[in-house]
């Protein structure tokens, strides 16, 4: 009794879970109200609205020939899973609020009928579970399949003898039945909903991955049921077949949480393709993996396995690295907050000079364009969500490498302390004109620009076109130049460059001036006597802008080698360079190298013809990137060695330049004095220089 019950519920389990399957995966109807349409459901119900019903009705037919065979238990457990499997993503779904903005009496009637479904798997598995033991028959489910069909005296010769051809290649006939099935459901979809802008390819991947993830489901399924019995002797299974079965049952893992997983691996899925490449790319790590350990397991001599154990061991290890990279990378990591009595707003312009045509562009005649973000003061109250570290086309910033990104921390998960278009503070603020160095843009300048913004400045940070590995224009990513960032560098080459980054800074300059009258920031811009801030080529540029602007307060240059006129003439202004350890920008290093020599030389030029007092520190414990964002941006060991970082930690290295930089803009624009420029040092760091 206990047994026939359990059939009993299984039948009537398999037939809700249909009923409810059908309703919302093939009426379009009551489809667009499903709360349940995406992954990793979508992939789940791939196989169960198949398997399901199925099943059902084999355990159906094969009750008639064999009624109390134990492997009836085995297949009502096999849908007792699959319809747990399903009620799970469903539900799962629910909780997650997905398409909450889809509602109507059809979305709460689809999870009544869930709860239903729900319901009926509880005694299902009670009953299997006082049923007793799920044995295995001693003929397989086609054999008795058949038999049942020639109890109603159906011709079943032809069958036989093509059962008997199947059982002795049964992966040739699993993959027959499932890419059989996988184009009648692609065809199936092609008449209804459509497949898309280019059919071919949309219906080459659902057969070819439709196909796939049912091998993959019913390998194990035939191996729990005995679906169909081999005719050859139980032998081990062959070692690449075990590693084609693992990179097979990695596909619709991968599927299913693909979004997650791209979102680990900051790639975007935009196109079939970039689905395609990430499912065949973690395919076959799987299959490497799985063919090491197989071999391994496999190999009965110590030399054999010791062989075989080297390359395993090495595989692992890549493969653990770049695990817990890849979830290291994507941990929240906050900037240094701003120290000042501001809150910090964040807006975006892009500006075109009309006077000029750009001379870095690759094709010629167009006009020199500029992307360019603004950090102003906000009420300390503002509220409103943190803005995106790099919105948009701006995450494509990495620095190259041979994998961009990999081992280095997502821009994603940076957070800012800025606020997209928050209220301006009351008051009129000074300018400051950021440039950054060759290769690289705004971003990664943040936690400056935040600073000075929170001490009253506004700042306007452009990103210089075609030098910078990413610049946005219009929505879209532009890449660099060969004229903008040239591989071979000499002074001539320098000092060319250096014109169009100066011409740039000086007209964000003055175009700044006019957001006093066109922009939220109306009557809050003082432009009149601009501070010029940049790193490495962008602190030539500081200079050099500073140089030829006779209203400049004053310019700041970090960590970057001096080029131009300024170089020969000096500057009249105030100002101030910040440099890394024994770096050569400050004029001190113990040069060993002609490029070294060369620096410190430009900056002891700079300091004999100047007439303004030049501050100059040097930050023991710093490199180069030292003075960006990079500092506090997580990278990976040993990627982090391709980064010119010191050993100072990130955090306290950007605060310490951040203190000098905002008190020479307050004693140089504001003429506050300052007690760091006046001989005050509380950073043990910090090497303090004769200043001119």
């Amino acid at each position: 009794m206990t047994f026939t019950r359990a059939l009993r519920w299984c039948m009537a389990s398999a037939s809700a879970f249909t009923v409810l399957i059908l309703l919302t995966t093939q009426s379009r109807a009551v489809r667009v109200f499903s709360p349940w349409q995406d992954d990793p459901y979508d992939v789940v119900i791939s196989a169960t609205e198949l398997l399901v019903p199925a099943l059902a009705l084999a355990i159906a037919i094969r009750a008639r020939v064999r009624p109390a065979s134990g492997d009836l238990l085995r297949g009502a457990w096999a849908v007792l899973v699959a319809v747990v499997a399903t009620a799970v993503t469903c539900w799962a779904s629910v909780a997650a609020g997905a398409h909450a903005d889809v509602r109507g009496w059809q979305q709460h009637l689809m999870i009544a009928g869930l709860a239903v479904v729900t319901m009926s798997a509880v005694p299902l598995a009670v009953s299997l579970r006082r049923a007793g033991p799920a044995t295995r028959g001693d003929t397989d489910w086609v054999e008795d399949l058949l038999a049942a069909a020639a109890r109603l005296r159906v011709p079943t010769g032809w069958a036989r003898r093509v059962a008997g051809v199947l059982r002795g290649h049964r992966i040739v006939a699993t993959v027959l039945l499932t890419t059989t099935v996988s184009g009648w459901l692609a065809l199936a979809e092609a008449m209804g909903d459509g497949l898309g802008p280019r059919p071919v390819q949309a219906a080459a991947f659902r057969v070819v991955v439709g196909a796939v993830l049912l091998t993959a489901v019913l390998v194990p399924l035939n191996a729990y049921l005995g679906l169909l019995r081999s005719s050859r002797p139980r032998r081990r299974v062959p070692v690449l077949m075990a590693a084609l079965y693992g990179a097979a049952a990695s596909v619709p893992v991968t599927l299913a949480f693909r979004e997650g997983i791209g979102y680990l691996l900051d790639y975007q899925l935009g196109t079939l393709g970039d689905i395609t490449r990430l499912v065949a790319s973690l395919a076959a790590v799987v299959f490497l993996v799985t063919l090491l350990v197989q071999a391994f397991r496999t190999r009965r001599r110590r030399v054999s396995r010791i062989l075989v154990g080297l390359p395993l061991a090495l595989v692992l290890l890549v493969v653990g690295y770049l695990g817990v990279v890849t979830v290291r990378r994507v941990l929240p990591q906050e900037l240094p907050a701003p120290t000042g009595a501001y809150g910090v707003g964040r807006m975006f312009q892009e500006w075109t000079d009309p006077g000029r045509t750009d001379p870095l562009a690759p094709s010629p005649g167009r006009p020199r364009e500029l992307s360019v973000w603004i950090w102003y003061p906000a009420p300390r109250d503002a509220g409103g969500p943190r803005a995106p570290y790099t919105p948009g086309e701006w995450g494509r910033q990495h620095i190259p490498t041979p994998l961009p990104g990999l081992g280095e921390g997502s821009f994603a998960a940076v957070r800012t302390h800025a606020v997209d278009g928050a209220a301006v503070a009351q008051g009129r603020f000074p300018l400051v004109v950021l440039a950054p160095g060759l290769g690289l843009d705004a971003p990664v300048f943040s936690t400056l620009a935040q600073e000075l913004a929170g001490h009253g400045y506004v700042v306007a940070s452009l990103t210089p076109t075609y030098s910078a590995n990413v610049t946005v224009l219009h929505g879209h990513a532009v890449a660099s130049t060969p004229a903008g960032k040239p591989e071979a560098w000499d002074d001539k080459t320098a000092d060319g460059l250096l014109g169009v980054w100066t011409a740039d800074a000086r007209f964000v300059a003055a175009r700044a001036a006019r957001l006093d009258r066109e922009s939220r920031l109306a009557g809050h811009v003082d432009a009149g006597h601009p501070l010029y801030v940049g790193h490495s080529f962008g602190g030539a540029t500081a200079f050099q802008a500073c140089h030829d602007d006779p209203s400049c307060a004053g310019a700041v240059d970090l960590d970057g080698a001096l080029h131009g006129d300024v170089v020969r003439t000096g500057l009249r202004a105030p100002a101030l360079i910040l440099g890394g350890d024994d770096s050569c920008v400050t004029g001190t290093c113990r040069a060993a190298d002609a490029e070294n020599q060369g620096i410190r030389r430009q900056t002891l030029r700079l300091l004999a013809a100047g007439a303004g007092p030049i501050w100059r520190y040097e930050i023991a414990g710093t490199g180069h990137f030292d003075f960006t964002d990079y500092a506090v941006i997580y990278l990976a060991a040993p990627i982090r060695a391709l980064f010119p970082l010191g050993s100072i930690d990130g955090a306290r290295g950007l605060r310490i330049q951040n203190a000098y930089v905002t008190q020479f803009a307050d004693q140089a624009v504001r003429h506050l004095p300052s007690r760091l420029l006046s001989g005050d040092h509380p950073y043990p760091e910090v090497r303090a220089l004769p200043t001119r």
